[in-house]
């Protein structure tokens, strides 16, 4: 691989790390330490994470704007190493999320970004993020040493003065190593700040408050041609529609903001490699990503969040103008589904589950990921777990009085809202475990709800963005 390829100017601080794996025998003899280590750090999560951003002295208006810095960032690289690089840095006119929420309570995430304060070393944000690279590194061309790039892009707010930023990629046990750290001076001349395009046109579907104070989705159009702006509208509106007649959504309908941005592209429809199909469209989805025929995904990242900063947003929805099934979703990014397949609707509100609360899918098999969920090693996604102590599992709240452990397959009762700990999630059929039999994350039940682990994951999302005043 050329590093200096990547590299653009002496403005960035690129570092490059190996990855090391500890050895089958550290796992053997520590398996179960690890486990019951991990369990209890996410537990302490879950009882303190609501008081962290309220523990947090830092007031937003002493360090930064009301504005947004956004990252185009690019990963190189395959399974053993990679490279972590800024390519460029643009300003967006504002930071849409609750200001006094700058500390993530949340252990999510492959990666993590943190911002200090130069001069003091004060930490001022964090936030996890995902990548497609990160998912790239767990297939078998990536462990054959095949090397690719994927562009990932981060916002923080806009700083007033200098700060240091450092990336960290989490490990296998859950424990994280930098792989980034530079220093940025908010004045410097390379930050673009430019407008934003005007050929994107904002559709407003629902508004309930500023931006700050509420969960603001956007939809993007791709593949629709200058002539399919209705359509797109419409089905914007159809999918807004189905998705607040689901929990928690519904009952939250009142704290979201939802707008589209729409963008005319030259042909209509998506990329479909496995059918020879190719069309010239706003931002080149495409079908088959890692090679999953119905993966559907946006691998031009920066040019999707530049389309995206017309309006405020907290998460992205790129809607794709196609009869085909499939979707897909980057966790704490964005999602992608199709307009018109028979299962549209409900593929747009699992996607959503990934791209807003972190969600794991609750399904076995049909993915091209090795190893994504290391044995013995406690998930951190809220609504998978391989505790089966009903005093640590993450829903141990939501738990049915006697329920046994593991949970057996067919405990049902007319409401169908047995929860317990039902074997077979995260794409393994042994060894993981998901709070219900039935949820929109791992099934096409008919009555398409979220398990009692997802629907409080998502619960605490909405908070988080949308926080509800002091009693």
């Amino acid at each position: 691989m050329n590093e200096h390829a990547i590299h653009r100017s002496n403005f960035i601080m690129t570092v490059r790390w190996t990855l090391r794996f500890p050895g089958s025998l550290f796992f053997q003899g520590f398996a179960g330490f690890f486990v019951v280590f991990f369990q209890f750090a996410f537990d302490a999560f879950a009882q303190t994470g609501d008081t962290l951003a309220k523990r947090n002295t830092v007031r937003f208006e002493n360090y930064f704007l009301d504005r947004a810095l956004r990252l185009e960032i690019l990963q190189v690289g395959d399974s053993r190493e990679f490279i972590t690089t800024v390519q460029s840095y643009a300003e967006e006119a504002c930071w849409p999320e609750y200001p006094d929420h700058l500390i993530t309570p949340f252990p999510y995430g492959k990666f993590m970004i943190r911002v200090h304060d130069a001069a003091s070393g004060t930490l001022l944000f964090t936030r996890g993020f995902d990548t497609l690279f990160a998912e790239y590194a767990t297939t078998k061309p990536a462990m054959e040493g095949v090397q690719r790039g994927f562009e990932t892009t981060i916002r923080i707010p806009m700083p007033k003065a200098a700060i240091k930023l450092s990336i960290d990629h989490r490990q296998r046990d859950n424990s994280y190593r930098t792989v980034l750290s530079q220093h940025l001076d908010p004045s410097d001349t390379r930050i673009r700040r430019e407008s934003t395009s005007k050929i994107d046109e904002v559709i407003h579907i629902q508004r309930s408050g500023a931006p700050q104070e509420c969960v603001d989705i956007v939809f993007l159009a791709e593949g629709y041609t200058a002539s399919q702006k209705g359509e797109f509208e419409q089905d914007v509106a159809r999918m807004t529609k189905h998705l607040f007649r689901v929990e928690p959504f519904q009952s939250n309908q009142s704290r979201f903001n939802v707008c589209g941005v729409f963008r005319p592209s030259e042909e209509s429809g998506t990329d479909n490699p496995n059918k020879g199909e190719f069309r010239n469209t706003a931002l080149n989805s495409s079908f088959n990503t890692l090679d999953i025929d119905r993966y559907l995904l946006v691998e031009d990242n920066h040019r999707m969040h530049q389309m995206a900063a017309r309006v405020p947003y907290d998460t992205i929805v790129v809607l794709v103008n196609t009869t085909t099934y499939g979707g897909g979703s980057i966790c704490l990014d964005y999602c992608v589904c199709s307009s018109d397949s028979t299962l549209s609707e409900m593929v747009f509100v699992h996607e959503l589950g990934h791209g807003l609360a972190y969600l794991a899918d609750e399904y076995v098999g049909n993915v091209s990921y090795n190893d994504i969920y290391p044995e013995n090693i406690e998930p951190v996604e809220p609504n998978i777990t391989r505790q089966l102590d009903p005093a640590h599992i993450k829903w141990k709240s939501r738990l049915t009085p006697g329920i046994s452990l593991p949970t057996q397959i067919g405990t049902l009762d007319s409401n169908r809202r047995v929860v317990g700990a039902f074997e077979g999630a995260g794409y393994l059929s042994h060894g993981l475990y998901r709070s219900q039999q039935y949820c929109l994350m791992g099934s096409t039940d008919p009555k398409e709800h979220f398990c009692a682990a997802c629907e409080d994951a998502i619960s605490s999302t909405i908070d988080f963005y949308s926080p509800r005043p002091e009693p």
